[in-house]
């Protein structure tokens, strides 16, 4: 990863299914960041549900943007923003050695095997990440990335309503590659990054710097809080105070420190939690284990970094480090960005996708 610190600067724009998290950056004589602006709008719980229709989102989602664009005119009408779930495809595929230009114009016939959309049905971007033999013979290794038109054209025009201009589209994996590239050294690693956002969970594996695998899983924090709701007849917010002040109750010590005080709701609840996380689990040793038997690695994973609004579970990196035998970090997109102090600690894990986005107009691949 390159940082061109001479390109103008652009917003990042996170518009989750639960919160709109804007970010804009700006470089400093160190050649890092510093934070220039932040902010977040949490959505009603009527539209959190991947099933609510964008038509319906939209209104209450301009709205909200234009609100912040009124109270803080200075910024950039230039943004970057991100897709993910069952919209967007991406996939990684092994092609003939040509130049960039060259597969530009081919790209459409190359790829239709390798996608379920039709072609003409999505946006296509592509980029060759390196050159593989592949039965002796010397191919491009290339990630391709489809996103269906009409998701596309529908987050286009929420943003021009807004008086906003998209510069950049990326895909949410391939942001938080580049965030965790400029937080951490991540030469001869292997990381895996999961973001836990209300309806989706995106997953990627970074290998020496560039993201090998990837895969959004359809479940997030929605999910965790309808199946508590549902057996537990909580209200959300209820439910969420308890993940964060109790959340995962792992250690034997900590068990009987809460059978002593007689919290049965809270041991009922991180019980159910163990076990609804144990979907995330299995579904993420899949996907370790499809980049092991890709690649024939037997070096171990390095670190697994969590973000996104999952990260509000107490001790959930305690649960995913001892469920993987590896180190587990919630990753703080904020780590080596200056003046970003004044962000509080329990929000920073949901703006990871937000900054990576900040950080998209200098980056060069």
């Amino acid at each position: 990863m390159e940082l061109n610190f001479f390109r103008k600067r652009c917003v990042g724009v996170d518009i989750g299914s639960k919160n709109i998290k804007l970010v804009s950056l700006k470089p400093t004589a160190q050649k890092k960041f510093s934070l220039e602006f932040w902010k977040t709008v949490e959505l009603p719980d009527n539209l959190v549900n991947i099933e609510t229709p964008i038509e319906n989102k939209a209104p209450i989602i301009i709205d909200q943007i234009k609100s912040i664009y009124s109270h803080k005119k200075n910024l950039p009408k230039s943004v970057a923003i991100s897709v993910s779930g069952t919209p967007v495809i991406v996939r990684y595929i092994k092609l003939p050695v040509m130049t960039k230009e060259e597969l530009s114009k081919s790209i459409s016939l190359e790829v239709e095997p390798y996608i379920p959309f039709p072609v003409n049905e999505v946006y296509l971007s592509f980029d060759i990440i390196g050159e593989v033999l592949d039965e002796g013979i010397k191919k491009n290794e290339v990630v391709v990335a489809a996103a269906k038109k009409d998701y596309i054209n529908a987050q286009i025009d929420i943003l021009s309503q807004c008086g906003l201009v998209p510069k950049y589209i990326d895909v949410d994996v391939f942001v938080l590659e580049n965030l965790v590239n400029y937080n951490y050294n991540t030469e001869n690693e292997i990381m895996c990054i999961v973001n836990i956002g209300a309806n989706v969970t995106s997953v990627g594996i970074i290998d020496n710097g560039i993201t090998k695998v990837c895969r959004d899983l359809p479940l997030g924090m929605l999910y965790i809080l309808n199946e508590m709701k549902k057996n537990r007849q909580l209200e959300y917010k209820d439910i969420i105070n308890y993940l964060k002040s109790d959340g995962l109750i792992l250690t034997d010590e900590e068990k009987e420190m809460y059978i002593s005080q007689d919290k049965k709701t809270e041991l009922m609840i991180s019980k159910e939690l163990l076990s609804l996380l144990k979907e995330f689990s299995t579904e993420l040793h899949k996907i370790i284990d499809f980049y092991y038997f890709q690649k024939g690695e037997q070096k171990p994973l390095s670190k697994i970094f969590l973000s996104g609004g999952g990260c509000i579970i107490r001790n959930l990196a305690e649960y995913f480090s001892k469920e993987f035998k590896t180190e587990v970090e919630i990753l703080d997109p904020f780590k080596n960005i200056d003046n970003s102090d004044d962000v509080p600690s329990d929000l920073r894990p949901i703006f990871a996708v937000a900054v990576g986005l900040a950080m998209k107009c200098y980056i060069h691949r």
